[in-house]
């Protein structure tokens, strides 16, 4: 039986740990989202067991399952925890100057390609202003190799296409982005639109297999009866974009992105029977020990979230 030493005192870094247990459902999940040893997450949560004076984990169960007044404890723990943060963030202006402002937290951020060529930069300026207490790091890679992040604790906080998430997750969405088909001007017939069957000995340029942007496009096309046998896959948004400018294939992409390319002749809009589908884009973050930052974080890229605009215009 746990009894309390009157020599132990609770911490926030305690609460943290108990925090990412609890949310990650074992030690070792606990140990990659804070970025700790699992000796140092065991022995947090020991400590702390050790100031209270009772068990928060049922250690008979293979998962880390709360007692009953650790169920009881982990809701105060995350009203205290969130109390803290906003007395952090208030502690750290000095008279209200912004310039007198230092991080205190780090936020790691994961988005795909289209975002850090539309919103991004425009956040990232705002946020220094709005959320000086907070630095990023940034992520930018395929959505899926986001989404495996956000699971194992790597990444805090992702911006990328809809796609089936854990239950766990919390997921908004955030805009619809109107997709088109597009390549060289003269590659295709004037008369549009194109039957899908057409396209089937096209060269299509895709993003590569772990693109969640792609799996949803291609399966679309076969949904509507329309394999694509002759697709490219590259890395990125921008060598599809380059390949199709040079005629190398067409490839299905944002519309308002390339809207200024397609003004002015460099590349031409392709219509197609049925029209191409929308595609949501959703920010997503697990169950975590600052969630009123990642909530405060969430309002800020909502503020500035625009897929459509390309940052350098």
């Amino acid at each position: 039986m746990i009894e309390k030493k009157n020599d132990m005192t609770l911490n926030m870094n305690q609460l943290a740990a108990m925090l990412a247990v609890v949310d990650g459902g074992t030690f070792e999940a606990a140990s990659r989202r804070l970025n700790l040893a699992q000796s140092t997450i065991t022995k947090r949560i020991q400590e702390l067991e050790a100031s209270v004076g009772f068990p928060v984990f049922d250690r008979s169960k293979r998962r880390a399952i709360l007692t009953t007044r650790g169920v009881r404890f982990v809701g105060l723990a995350r009203q205290t925890l969130a109390s803290f943060e906003t007395l952090a963030r208030f502690g750290n202006h000095r008279d209200g100057d912004p310039e007198g402002r230092l991080p205190l937290w780090t936020i790691k951020l994961g988005v795909t390609e289209l975002s850090s060529m539309t919103w991004l930069p425009s956040f990232l300026e705002r946020s220094r202003v709005n959320v000086p207490e907070v630095q990023f790091e940034l992520t930018i890679d395929m959505s899926s190799n986001l989404l495996s992040d956000l699971e194992d604790g790597t990444l805090d906080l992702i911006v990328v296409p809809e796609m089936p998430f854990p239950r766990s997750t919390y997921v908004r969405k955030l805009a619809e982005v109107e997709l088109t088909l597009i390549g060289k001007p003269g590659l295709m017939p004037d008369t549009q639109p194109i039957p899908l069957a057409y396209l089937k000995e096209q060269a299509i340029i895709v993003q590569g297999r772990t693109s969640g942007y792609s799996k949803s496009i291609r399966r679309w096309f076969a949904d509507h009866g329309c394999k694509l046998e002759n697709s490219v896959r590259v890395d990125t948004h921008s060598a599809m974009v380059g390949l199709a400018m040079a005629g190398y294939g067409l490839c299905v992409s944002p519309r308002d992105f390339l809207s200024p390319l397609i003004a002015d002749g460099r590349l031409a809009e392709i219509l197609t029977e049925p029209r191409m589908p929308g595609i949501a884009y959703t920010l997503a973050f697990m169950p975590n020990p600052h969630e009123s930052l990642l909530k405060t974080i969430e309002a800020q890229i909502c503020e500035v979230v625009d897929f459509g605009t390309p940052f350098f215009r």
